[in-house]
């Protein structure tokens, strides 16, 4: 049976889930596509774009003929490999206009852990990227998209929420000040040379750093980050060894792993002679064991603590917030219209189409008697049976076309549904 909705949202994110929760259902991009491809070729969804971030990860998809809300709910949840039933109750599900209304709020960062931050728009057009690769945006995932995109633009250009816009880089940056306060005469060791990286570094110079090394999986990536700002670079494998000298370690990378635990971190602290070591993991899965936090003199953050540290101008992101939900919401009954309205033009150009095969269809099986009759004869044969059928569909398309300009889809879809059936009982 083909699923009643036509767009669904699934997800779990900062507003529903910890980082410990958000970290086992997290997608790493290669893994992307090999879902996406077996939701696919199960029947789950016809269309799908994956977005995973350390605040959310989130299935937008048209469902297949074995999908459905409950269902893909279900699935995000084994995402991790490990069937979890706890975390179902954790993810939540929205239809149709809903999960439109929902994908805006996401793009224009209103749904966002730091209201305004602008990383979530390149995150968004990176996963719809993998989707395209992977031939799982159909049109409406397209649509859906493009539209999103442009709300997201809206938002920004016709309000004050990304005037001082915060990242959750620059975030953690404000945590640790809150910590060490000054950063004068302070050094810090930077894991991962990726956007958030880059992002880090900056904010980490702009307060007035005196030091910063850069380690990143690849060397040449971290070594072009490190010149970029007057740094060193060393090979990822080699940051325990550093951890005695730095002040600050901010980890955000993909990696997927710890890439720092306890058994590191220990024997760094007899040589710090007491000095506090503020570590910072912005990665979701996390990359620096939650029990150094036990340790003494450590004091470690994850992506859960930077809410309250979004910086300057969070009043006025939050004024402009209001304005922005407005525009959201005007814009989400407008397009989901034109959606809907573009789905009916394709359904009313299917029942056409249909028609058409039908018609050609009975002309054949009297085509030895028509291969008779004079050329004009045959000839009005085929306009007589073009106008039957352009008389018998005139009320039916007309009246699809009047509901689907009154938003009426679900009337539509029954009409759409019994021509349908139609056409498969025939064959």
């Amino acid at each position: 049976m083909v699923p009643d909705e036509r767009l669904i949202a699934v997800g779990i994110s900062h507003h529903t889930a910890n980082v410990e929760d958000r970290e086992r259902v997290a997608v790493a991009p290669d893994r992307v596509p090999v879902i996406l491809d077996q939701m696919c070729a199960e029947g789950f969804i016809s269309e799908g774009v994956l977005l995973s971030t350390c605040n959310r990860t989130e299935l937008y998809t048209v469902p297949g003929q074995n999908g459905s809300a409950d269902r893909l709910a279900r699935l995000l949840a084994e995402t991790g490999g490990v069937p979890d039933r706890s975390l179902v109750d954790k993810i939540y599900t929205k239809c149709d206009e809903a999960a439109l209304h929902h994908i805006f709020r996401v793009a224009s960062s209103l749904d966002s852990l730091v209201i305004g931050e602008p990383q979530i728009v390149g995150q968004l057009k990176s996963a719809f990227r993998l989707a395209q690769q992977g031939n799982t945006a159909g049109p409406m995932m397209h649509r859906v998209m493009d539209r999103a995109m442009s709300v997201s633009k809206r938002v920004r250009t016709e309000t004050d929420i990304a005037r001082e816009a915060v990242s959750v880089g620059r975030a953690g940056v404000e945590l640790v000040r809150q910590v060490v306060g000054d950063l004068k005469g302070r050094s810090a060791l930077l894991i991962g040379a990726g956007q958030h990286g880059k992002i880090v570094a900056r904010a980490l110079l702009d307060f007035g750093l005196d030091e910063l090394v850069v380690a990143n999986r690849t060397f040449e990536r971290a070594a072009a980050l490190a010149n970029a700002y007057n740094g060193s670079a060393i090979p990822l494998q080699e940051v325990d060894r550093y951890l005695h000298r730095v002040d600050i370690v901010v980890s955000s990378t993909g990696a997927g792993r710890l890439l720092l635990t306890r058994g590191d971190v220990a024997p760094a602290l007899t040589r710090r002679r007491g000095r506090p070591l503020v570590m910072i993991d912005l990665a979701v899965p996390r990359n620096i064991d939650p029990s150094v936090n036990d340790l003494r003199g450590v004091y470690r953050f994850d992506i859960d603590d930077l809410a309250q540290f979004a910086g300057r101008g969070k009043q006025s992101r939050l004024d402009a917030a209001e304005v922005a939900e407005r525009i959201v919401e005007r814009a989400t009954e407008r397009h989901w219209k034109q959606i809907m309205g573009e789905q009916v033009n394709q359904e009313l150009g299917r029942i056409v189409k249909g028609a058409e095969h039908i018609r050609m269809g009975e002309l054949a099986r009297i085509q030895s008697i028509l291969a008779t009759l004079p050329p004009e004869q045959s000839g009005a044969v085929d306009a007589m049976t073009r106008a039957i059928v352009k008389k018998l569909l005139h009320q039916p398309l007309h009246q699809l076309r009047a509901w689907a300009e009154d938003g009426n889809i679900d009337q539509a879809q029954a009409l759409f549904t019994a021509f349908g059936r139609e056409e498969e009982d025939d064959a």
